[in-house]
């Protein structure tokens, strides 16, 4: 190597350094704030851990195999139920609902758009206490509103069968807005010179949204539903709020299962065993989701 490279190849070296230096700080509070909780509640998993008794021996996988029990099929099959349904629903009226608002000339758009947001706006504490109230089986508007038409009060979180739906319904009405928001983002950051030339072509409303918008929107679509289906997997806090997972169990997720095993049964082990076993599952979504968006 001569003298001349050297002394060039030395301002990319410095210039390298320089980087390193800039990225550490980030580098180094990700690492403390992600990954050593992470990696702390990954090592509570494999212990035998109760409060009450203090840090036992290690337990292998034993904490793992105790919760993979009937009572983790079950909050399993509540929290699909309830991410498929939110997820499909909150979509289809947020489509709409932007599709609406993107229509050219529409009065008043600014004011639907503001009403529309006030939901993701309220906190889920304020949500929940809104429709407690209005749910009530003996002050609440709705059982008086159904009585005017002949239908006898429900006990809209207080009836197993009634419980999850009602809670799906709090869940819609609070968080469509989030995806209508970048649904309709979307839509305004898509270029209008497909759909103009499909008009002038003679296509149909339908045709223009099956054959130019769809397609145009497909990556927007992709990162809202799996930023949706996270979190529709982590529910927590409305079920907290609503129901505290009942009646009995039926409306107990994963996300409140780990928490009654880490703080009603003091079980800190089989709670973060249940925590992992979530991540795992949300991870592998996620990673479903992006390939497909990679393959489109």
């Amino acid at each position: 190597m001569t003298t001349a490279t050297m002394r060039a190849g030395s301002p990319g070296r410095r210039r390298n350094l320089a980087q390193y230096v800039f990225v550490a700080p980030a580098v180094i509070v990700l690492a403390l704030v992600v990954a050593a909780p992470l990696l702390y509640s990954i090592y509570l998993s494999f212990q035998e851990y109760i409060i009450t008794y203090g840090m036992g021996d290690f337990a292998g996988f034993a904490n793992y195999l105790a919760v993979l029990s009937d009572d983790f099929a079950h909050v399993s099959w509540v929290t699909l139920k309830l991410t498929v349904l939110c997820v499909v629903f909150e979509f289809v009226i947020a489509f709409g609902l932007a599709l609406l608002l993107n229509q050219p000339h529409l009065p008043g758009r600014s004011f639907y758009l503001i009403v529309l947001m006030i939901p993701v706006l309220m906190t889920p504490v304020a949500v929940a206490l809104m429709f407690r109230l209005m749910f009530n089986p003996s002050l609440g508007i709705v059982n008086w509103l159904i009585s005017l038409v002949g239908i006898p009060p429900q006990g809209w979180f207080g009836d197993p069968h009634l419980a999850l739906a009602t809670v799906i319904f709090v869940d819609i009405w609070h968080e469509t807005s989030l995806m209508l928001l970048m649904l309709y983002a979307g839509l305004k950051a898509m270029p209008s010179e497909p759909v103009e030339a499909a008009r002038i072509d003679g296509a149909s409303r339908l045709q223009i949204l099956r054959y130019v918008t769809w397609p145009l929107m497909k990556p927007i679509i992709m990162v809202t539903l799996m930023i949706r289906m996270i979190a529709a997997l982590k529910s927590y806090d409305l079920i907290y709020m609503l129901t505290q997972g009942g009646p009995g169990k039926a409306t107990e997720t994963i996300s409140f299962y780990a928490y009654r095993l880490g703080f009603r049964f003091l079980d800190i082990g089989q709670a973060a065993a249940v925590s992992f076993i979530l991540l795992i599952v949300v991870t592998l979504l996620t990673l479903v989701l992006l390939r497909t968006m990679r393959e489109n």
